[in-house]
């Protein structure tokens, strides 16, 4: 329903160009006959049912209609990031900009979480609340035209019952004051009572041209049509125009019949017989007589065209036809080789803008190969390609400039220091896009689960993808290492949701906002991967998976390496993906150094606060009591300063001399102007850090 919701928006949008089109040549038409105008509106009628048509070279719809199309719907590869068909490719990633950063799936090349994620693009039809209430709103409004249409029709038929048979199909009610043609396969005519024999002529005359004409058909059809794009302010002026034109040209139709004598008392008996009103009945299957005063003046003005002019206007009539029905020709559409040489180009001019003078005698495309397609991760296929190139340099001396390359045998290889280039392409029809890269260092490529959390890290973060690999249940466990970082994990339940599904750590997250994607070693498809623990589970073989904590401690002790219990974790059953994008919050315990007013860091010399109570602690470290004449000790065991990022927004708190056991809050001004009176030791602080940032900054009491 979404997709035909879209290509209705695109529908709409060609077919507003042919009515301004219409509206425009029906303009220089009205001196001539409405009979063409009235024909130019079956393309307009053709354009808003039919979603497919033929290019040609002399469309007069713009190519502009396409990509506005394209943008409103949010079509789903989403249309911002896939390019409409008659702009460029989007721009290739250089090495001096720097390839995009993807969340790895090992520590070591973890990127922020605050970069990855980004929630939806508001591009995605299936995932934008808005486009979901479009729909919803547009069905709506096709559901009250129809039901009102169907009761006028009904409230109508019932008002004819007692019409009076004359002869053929015309028929005489005294019901209403306007003559009428009703039904679409049989039609009748409708007179009302008391027309005089001539008046009675010229109307009957005038409704046999529509019956003849399929007006009765063509009526009710445009009425659908409006039903379907009712939203569409042009389409309401399209049908009201087309209504006009066909009323006109039925009337010039009986005046060439009858001759141009009758023109006066034909308008006498149309003004007779005016009602003012558009519908008969409020029904579309039901038309009469309406718009009386410029179907007046169109008949007094009226005179047949002569045979060249005539000539003139069907031909110009049949070429507006043919602009209005072909759509503009497109450029030719670029391969995935053509993007993968687009790509290399791109590199090309990147590496001569570092070393100006630096030229290549040629580029060699040495492997170009698609790894894998997936078809459930957006609403359209997306595929990875892997690429492999050389670059002959001139002088391979020069290549030294360009500072961290890999070179081999004197040529530039597309390796750098996260790996290979894959490339991403979406498909849509059959046609490739190309959306970025991924490269090889940062992922494990090598298998269908590698590939699909690359491109899921991916889409996650251009905002395509919601933040989370399984919709549903969510556990969020928070715990901390033996560093002192306080980490969390995001448990999901894969397959099966409730007590009988098993549970999986799908990503974690330390305090830095660093966000760590879980990838199963297996040889399979995610979805086949679980798929096999949880048919395991349902057979009572794979019960583990089935208690979400034991899931969660498992994986910090084997993935981690940090010994933990169940005893250390503490758990949110009601969590949500939104709030695992929260980094948590981590205390440390330190020397402050490096506070300026100037600057935006302090280094803190992290350090361990020991009591009495710690005796395994103290035996571990071979301290003693008479180690503590104050009953504790501060251990400096690696006197490593930390850099961390301090904002406007970090508090910061010192001890209230006044009043012994409360803090107070004061400016970073007055805390750095405190601490610069200690020349010796000075107490040490605690700090609260969350994304790397610091929160609080509070000073610890030394007895």
């Amino acid at each position: 329903m979404d997709q035909l919701f879209a290509h209705l928006i695109k529908m709409s949008i060609t077919g507003s160009y042919c009515i301004v089109i219409v509206i425009l040549v029906r303009l220089l038409l009205s001196r001539v006959s409405t009979i063409y105008s009235y024909a130019l509106w079956s393309i307009v009628l053709f354009r808003l049912v039919c979603p497919f048509s033929f290019e040609s070279t002399i469309s007069l719809i713009p190519a502009e209609a396409q990509q506005i199309s394209m943008k409103l719907t949010g079509y789903q590869a989403a249309a911002e990031v896939i390019l409409p068909e008659s702009q460029p490719a989007p721009a290739m990633k250089t090495p001096e900009e720097g390839y995009a950063a993807d969340v790895s799936l090992h520590p070591e090349n973890a990127v922020p979480q605050s970069a990855a994620s980004a929630q939806p693009a508001d591009s995605m039809a299936s995932a934008n609340p808005w486009f979901e209430l479009a729909l919803y709103i547009w069905l709506t409004g096709i559901g009250v035209m129809l039901v009102h249409s169907l009761m006028a029709t009904i409230r109508l038929k019932r008002s004819l019952g007692n019409a009076r048979h004359l002869y053929d199909n015309v028929y005489e009610t005294k019901e209403l004051a306007t003559p009428f043609v009703f039904g679409m396969l049989r039609p009748r005519i409708y007179l009302p009572s008391g027309l005089h024999d001539q008046e009675q002529a010229y109307i009957i005359k005038h409704e046999q041209v529509h019956i003849r004409r399929f007006d009765p058909i063509i009526k009710p059809v445009a009425y659908a049509v409006l039903c379907i794009h009712w939203f569409n302010p042009l389409v309401w002026l399209a049908f009201f125009l087309m209504s006009e034109d066909m009323e006109k040209s039925c009337d010039e139709s009986v005046i060439r019949q009858l001759g141009s004598g009758i023109k006066q008392d034909y308008s006498l008996s149309l003004l007779a017989l005016s009602t003012g009103r558009r519908f008969t009945g409020g029904s579309p299957l039901a038309f009469g007589e309406s718009g009386t005063k410029g179907r007046i003046r169109n008949i007094l003005h009226y005179r047949k065209p002569a045979f060249w002019v005539a000539l003139l206007c069907i031909v110009g009539i049949a070429a507006v036809g043919v602009g209005l029905l072909g759509n503009p020709r497109q450029q030719a559409e670029m391969t995935e080789r053509d993007y993968a040489e687009q790509y290399i180009e791109a590199n090309i001019a990147s590496y001569q803008r570092t070393v100006p003078d630096l030229q290549f005698e040629g580029s060699t495309l040495t492997k170009f190969a698609k790894l894998g397609q997936f078809d459930h991760l957006l609403d359209i296929p997306v595929q990875l390609w892997a690429l492999e190139y050389r670059l002959k340099p001139d002088n391979a001396d020069k290549l030294m400039q360009l500072g961290n390359i890999n070179i081999e045998d004197g040529m530039l290889t597309e390796d750098g220091s996260m790996g290979k280039p894959i490339l991403v392409f979406s498909y849509q029809d059959s046609i490739p896009k190309y959306l970025g890269e991924i490269r090889s260092g940062e992922n494990d490529m090598s298998r269908p689960a590698g590939q699909e959390i690359a491109l899921r890290k991916f889409f996650e973060g251009k905002g395509m993808l919601l933040h989370e690999t399984f919709s549903g249940n969510h556990i969020l466990v928070k715990f901390i290492l033996t560093t002192g970082e306080t980490s969390q994990l995001l448990l999901s339940q894969p397959v099966k949701q409730g007590e009988q599904g098993i549970w999986t750590v799908e990503r974690w997250m330390d305090t830095r906002g660093n966000e760590y994607y879980e990838t199963p070693e297996t040889e399979v498809t995610l979805a086949a991967y679980y798929a096999g623990l949880q048919a395991g589970a349902d057979a009572g073989t794979e019960q583990v998976w089935l208690d979400p904590l034991q899931v969660a401690v498992q994986y910090i002790r084997t993935e981690l390496g940090q010994p933990v219990s169940r005893d250390n974790l503490v758990v949110d059953y009601e969590a949500t993906a939104a709030d695992f994008a929260i980094a948590p919050v981590s205390s440390f315990l330190g020397y402050v150094t490096g506070l300026a007013m100037d600057s935006d860091t302090l280094n803190l010399d992290q350090v361990e606060w020991l009591t009495l109570e710690d005796s395994d602690r103290f035996a571990a470290l071979g301290i003693t009591e008479e180690d503590l004449p104050g009953g504790f000790y501060i251990l400096n065991k690696y006197k490593i300063n930390d850099p961390y990022t301090v904002t406007a927004e970090t508090e910061y708190k010192l001890i209230d001399r006044e009043n012994p056991g409360s803090l107070q809050s004061v400016s970073k001004a007055e805390f750095i102007a405190y601490y610069e009176q200690f020349t010796g030791f000075a107490p040490p602080c605690m700090i609260t850090v969350s994304n790397n940032t610091v929160n609080t900054v509070t000073e610890v009491y030394v007895p």
